[in-house]
């Protein structure tokens, strides 16, 4: 068993209190697994009297070891007239680990230990009147279809699509989410072949019919397109021509040289 000891410090400027806090716990491995408990709280307070006796009334209620701060005990060394009596394991150090980080294991051991002392709260449940971090928003969650345009408005902020949110003012989610549909769509066939491939087109642009053709034969160092024209002419595949190419259209694939050539 491995004991590991946490120390935190909170200070509230407008009160004037500061609290030291120091955990130790316990930890437990067998094979990947490990299961953390919480063996030990002390919290040391410097505060004024009223303050001190209402947070030290809390945390006791807690079950926490509460001393007063060293400023405090210098004022008024006859507010603590009697220890505190917990119960608390007695534990051997057989081995001791200096580090420089806050959390620091004190000692490790094979055998378990049995703690019989009341349970201990959480870090955040016994610091009361303190901030505690606001919890993240999950950045997962996707949009939903019943989306309002209000709600999509919202989500593209949060995941910072804030350059579109203009562009999508009354869009919905059901609007966003809508499939689109390829501008183009072509069925290619490699020349002696009877299997076509289609090939969908969404910006028709000659460099993205290009990198689909390649796909198709295999033709990585291939980097012009020939279209087969009247008289059997040899046209230069280009973005125009590509957004002039019939829809639903089947062509023939093949190589010339160094280049693919699309014959209809």
């Amino acid at each position: 068993m491995l004991v590991v000891e946490q120390r935190l410090s909170a200070r509230r400027v407008g009160r004037g209190v500061v609290l030291r806090a120091r955990f130790v716990h316990g930890v437990e491995t067998r094979g990947w697994r490990m299961k953390f408990s919480l063996l030990r709280t002390e919290v040391e307070i410097d505060a004024d009297p009223e303050t001190y006796m209402e947070l030290a009334r809390r945390l006791r209620a807690a079950n926490v070891i509460v001393k007063p701060g060293r400023s405090r005990l210098a004022i008024t060394p006859k507010a603590v007239t009697s220890p505190i009596l917990v119960n608390k394991p007695i534990l051997t150090q057989p081995a001791t680990f200096n580090t420089n980080n806050q959390m620091k294991p004190i000692y490790c051991q094979d055998t378990e230990v049995k703690v019989s002392n009341p349970s201990c709260h959480s870090p955040g449940a016994i610091l009361p009147d303190l901030p505690q971090p606001a919890e993240e928003p999950d950045k997962n969650q996707g949009l939903s279809k019943e989306a309002s345009s209000s709600e999509t408005q919202s989500w593209l902020s949060q995941h910072r699509f804030n350059q579109h949110i203009l562009t999508f003012a009354n869009f919905s989610g059901a609007d966003l989410l809508r499939r689109i549909e390829p501008r183009l769509t072509l069925y290619v066939c490699p020349a002696g072949g009877s299997v076509y491939s289609a090939i969908y087109l969404h910006v028709c642009k000659a460099s993205e019919l290009l990198q689909k053709l390649k796909a198709i034969g295999r033709h990585e160092d291939c980097e012009m397109v020939l279209v087969s024209g009247p008289n059997g002419t040899r046209v230069r595949l280009t973005d125009e021509l590509v957004r002039h190419l019939p829809d639903n259209s089947t062509y023939t694939l093949a190589r010339e040289h160094d280049a693919l050539l699309l014959a209809a």
